[in-house]
């Protein structure tokens, strides 16, 4: 009796140590497949890293603008000292401020620089006279163009005047000008023209100056290449 006691004892022992173990076993099953069925959904939760900036991109080349202006005007024009008795005297006498002969006047320019600001160019003129002797006048020079005024444009230009005939002669030139635009490309425009020649000497003086004050009003055509 008591060996069955003992022995009944030992399985009764050993049977609640294969519970503990299998409890064990299960328990570790379980907490693998709950981190099993997270995972995927811990990896969806976490946040992509944001694209990264690669600096090296280039930026492609959308050209020049460039403004592109042309003129065409009448002008006419004082000089304030008249040494050669030049006639159109407005005094009384021959040294006296003289008028000029009607004279027409076609320009070009090409500018580059800011569309709604300064813009930098070249401009070329060239004036002819409708009366009296025959003369040719061409002024290559500096362009100062503002624009982001519409329907206003400003402008300044700094000349080199080169009489062709009948005497060859240079001289100096400043003009500021402006014009109002009618449609997008058509407008009309004026411009104040100051010149200085140097002419041949006179009984009185070795070399002559000669300053010219000119006024020109007429149409522009403005056209503009955008990048």
């Amino acid at each position: 009796m008591i060996r069955w006691l003992s022995l009944s004892c030992e399985s009764t022992s050993s049977q609640r140590k294969l519970r503990k173990l299998a409890l064990f076993a299960a328990g570790i099953a379980t907490t693998g497949i709950f981190a099993t069925s997270i995972s995927p959904i811990a990896q969806a939760a976490e946040p992509e890293d944001p694209p990264t900036h690669d600096d090296s991109t280039e930026v492609p080349n959308r050209g020049t603008y460039v403004h592109v202006l042309a003129t065409a005007s009448f002008g006419e024009s004082l000089r304030f000292n008249n040494p050669f008795r030049l006639s159109n005297q407005l005094g009384s006498t021959g040294e006296s401020i003289s008028r000029t002969p009607l004279y027409l006047n076609l320009g070009a320019a090409a500018a580059m620089g800011n569309p709604n600001g300064a813009q930098h160019g070249l401009s070329l003129q060239w004036n002819y006279s409708l009366a009296g002797l025959p003369q040719h006048v061409i002024t290559p020079g500096y362009l100062l163009l503002v624009d982001g005024f519409r329907p206003w444009l400003m402008f300044g230009r700094v000349g080199l005047p080169i009489v062709l005939n009948p005497e060859p002669n240079t001289g100096g030139e400043l003009a500021l000008g402006g014009a109002f635009m009618i449609t997008a490309g058509l407008g009309v425009q004026a411009e104040i023209v100051g010149d200085i020649f140097y002419g041949a000497a006179t009984w009185d003086k070795k070399m002559t100056v000669i300053p010219m004050l000119s006024l020109q009003i007429g149409i522009i055509a403005d056209f503009e290449v955008l990048p």
